[in-house]
């Protein structure tokens, strides 16, 4: 390679570290400050708990309680986001695997994102769509995604809810998770482990202590209460698949830092090398070229010499024919 391609390329190369750099940088600061105003909802479920004191809901006859259907629902929550391939097909193979044998005529596939969108169509599986996750919208989107989902499930078109999600474990690592959404029978039931359950497992249910005079009808609160459940819990979800993009971002980034820093580092050892060979060329160029001028010189002088030499002995020459003549 030419000392200019090669000068053109360790410029190229050390803009491109500085790029990424600053994308990475952008990034960390984006998980941490999520991760600083993320919304855990530990006092919406403190009090979301307590709706579930009042009476035993358990064996309400509901589709969002108990299964009323035999499609299975999954909805894929992937990124629309740059540098998020490899996570994306990873979610996407989570939620293959959860469907297992399912049959796929009943199994309904949801998926959020563009992207995962596109890699499903790839490989020839019917979905539903729906727009990707922005940061500053997710409760919106939540809203929605909440909307449609409960919708499906009343409607009987949907029985059991998964949702596949990436899910951050620290900054440098994100695992996938799968969660059942729909149904919840385990939050209405105080037996189950269920985070509900968790918080009102020493407390009895009001109703056994007391009368209650409940106005509302059991499944208007069935579907009241599991609505809430479900907004609450896909707002977390698209929250910790903000985090977990961020912070799979940032660690690509890095590594593709990493492997630029090395490829500049062997660009500078080549710069370096094909300069000191054209330093050493023209040098070598230099001598010969004085070398030869040496020669030329020495050369001509010789002649010169040997010229003059000869000159000086023809004048002799005629010198002598001369006295010659004017002797005779």
């Amino acid at each position: 390679m030419q000392l200019n391609e090669l000068r053109k390329e360790l410029r190229f190369n050390g803009e491109l570290v500085q790029l990424i750099d600053t994308l990475k940088n952008i990034a960390a600061a984006q998980y941490f400050t999520m991760e600083k105003t993320k919304q855990r909802f530990e006092e919406f479920m403190q009090a979301f708990a307590g709706f579930f004191r009042v009476i035993n809901l358990v064996d309400v006859n509901d589709p969002l309680v108990n299964v009323e259907s035999d499609v299975l629902g999954i909805v894929i929550v992937t990124s629309d986001s740059g540098f998020m391939g490899g996570l994306n097909q990873g979610v996407i193979r989570a939620a293959l695997e959860a469907q297992g044998d399912h049959p796929k005529d009943k199994t309904s596939l949801v998926v959020i994102g563009e992207k995962g969108a596109g890699s499903l169509q790839d490989q020839g599986h019917a979905f539903r769509f729906l727009p990707g996750i922005g940061q500053e919208a997710c409760y919106a989107r939540a809203h929605e995604v909440r909307d449609f989902i409960v919708g499906e499930v009343l409607n009987r078109r949907m029985g059991r809810v998964l949702v596949a999600y990436p899910k951050p474990v620290s900054f440098t690592s994100q695992t996938i998770d799968v969660i059942n959404l729909l149904p919840c029978a385990s939050l209405f039931d105080v037996k189950a482990d269920s985070e509900v359950a968790r918080r009102t497992h020493t407390d009895k249910l009001i109703a056994e202590a007391r009368r209650v005079i409940v106005e509302s009808r059991f499944p208007d609160l069935v579907e009241y209460l599991a609505g809430m459940w479900v907004l609450a819990k896909l707002y977390e979800v698209f929250e910790d698949s903000k985090l977990a993009e961020f912070s799979a971002r940032a660690m690509h980034l890095e590594g593709s830092f990493q492997r630029l820093q090395r490829d500049q580092k062997k660009l500078k050892q080549k710069t370096f090398k094909a300069v000191h060979e054209k330093v050493d060329k023209g040098m070598r160029e230099s001598f010969t070229a004085r070398g030869r001028q040496r020669k030329v010189v020495s050369a001509v002088s010789k002649h010169d010499s040997s010229a003059g030499t000869r000159g000086a002995g023809d004048s002799n020459l005629q010198g002598g024919v001369t006295e010659d003549q004017a002797d005779g």
